[in-house]
């Protein structure tokens, strides 16, 4: 299946949006799975209405989403590197620029290729998640030349006022500058800080008898101790050796370690660039070499190479920043009927309030109730 087969669908169908900002109304390119795709996100308009850098001045854009913000600097003469950890952002970031025209501006998925002391600003629209907010924190610290500047935006509901507290508690100096529609804007300096450490953790889990362990880090679902949606899920799966397995939404990869073990036929996808490291350094500390492992948009990958497979499991995410959104999660009910052989199986674990009802039966012959509980239900649909 082509890219353009699959961006008739309407989740994967790109999308032109525009809005004022300021004086003018500017584009960006977005779709569903991506964060404020569809409207201007306030963090980036106050990045951009107050810490947009001059010509030849060398930005990073940590979390770049649409890439808005990037292709704006680019166009006043700054040296732009645009990252994000969401593999959606980093394609739309690409087709913004090529929207404004722009090809001198680096894309990264992820952060791991940064160089260090090469950058006179920093942009951090903070995600959620405290401990993913410091790690990113740091990651600008590095990469700040001398007298570099990290900017961090975020909402008040999200945590911004504690992601300040910790710059500060760093030895970091704040300078508050803006308040917008419940958003704040600090300006962020740094003397010597400690070494950017790995901020990786190794865990274990006991699962259908066996010890796992799995390697969790900040920005990772669940990455302290193994939640416990993916452990009755993992509980609850039945599948042969020799079957062909996908993780769809891998996290830190405790599912397919876990078939992996089993069957040794497993690919995990995540649009996380942390989830893909994580999930590889899970496979790497139980020793196994077989596991294919890639950067996705739901299973979009695996529809491009017609790829099928015997068994799809997912413990589906319905959160985006703030907010609860169903988009992602249906989408991967509607990808895994399309990857599964005839006869294929889909476990999927959901939180009891969130009904998937209606979709799975339109896109499953049989759809069962394998296990439930007071807070989840995990479901069995046969293509």
């Amino acid at each position: 299946m082509s890219d353009n087969a699959l961006e008739t669908e309407p989740y994967y169908s790109w999308r032109q949006v525009e809005a004022k900002l300021g004086i003018k109304t500017q584009c960006w390119v977005g779709k569903p799975g991506l964060e404020s795709w569809d409207t201007l996100d306030v963090g980036v308009q106050l990045l951009v209405e107050n810490a947009l850098p001059g010509k030849g001045r060398r930005l990073l854009d940590l979390r770049c989403g649409t890439g808005l913000g990037g292709a704006l600097a680019a166009q006043r003469g700054a040296r732009v590197t645009l990252c994000d950890d969401s593999f959606v952002a980093v394609e739309a970031a690409r087709r913004t620029l090529e929207l404004y025209g722009i090809e001198e501006v680096q894309v990264e998925h992820g952060w791991a290729d940064l160089p260090q002391a090469a950058f006179d600003i920093a942009w951090l629209n903070a995600p959620r998640g405290r401990a993913w907010v410091q790690l990113l924190v740091r990651q600008a610290a590095r990469a700040l030349g001398p007298g570099g500047v990290l900017y961090l935006v975020g909402p008040n509901q999200g945590g911004i006022k504690s992601y300040i507290e910790d710059v500060e508690a760093l030895g970091g100096q704040v300078q508050a500058l803006h308040i917008k529609h419940h958003y704040r804007l600090a300006a962020c300096t740094f003397g010597d800080l400690p070494l950017l450490s790995d901020k990786t953790e190794t865990s274990t889990a006991l699962c259908r008898g066996q010890e796992y362990q799995y390697v969790g880090a900040p920005g990772v679902f669940a990455h302290r101790r193994l939640d416990d949606g993916t452990r009755v899920l993992i509980e609850a799966m039945q599948f042969k050796p020799g079957e062909r397995f996908l993780d769809l939404g891998c996290g830190c990869g405790i599912v397919g370690l876990v078939a992996a073990s089993m069957s040794g036929l497993v690919h995990c996808l995540d649009h996380s660039a942390i989830a893909i490291a994580t999930t590889r350094r899970t496979m790497a500390v139980n020793q196994i070499t077989s596991a294919v492992i890639l950067p996705s948009d739901c299973a979009s990958v695996m529809r491009k190479t017609d790829t099928q497979f015997d068994i799809v499991a997912t413990n589906p995410p319905f959160h985006q920043g703030l907010g609860v959104e169903y988009e992602v999660a249906q989408q991967f009910i509607r990808d895994a009927s399309q990857v599964l052989v005839p006869g294929g199986q889909l476990y999927l674990v959901a939180n009891r309030f969130i009904r998937y009802d209606a979709l799975l039966a339109q896109q499953f012959a049989h759809v069962t109730t394998l296990y439930q509980d007071g807070r989840f239900r995990v479901i069995k649909a046969v293509r």
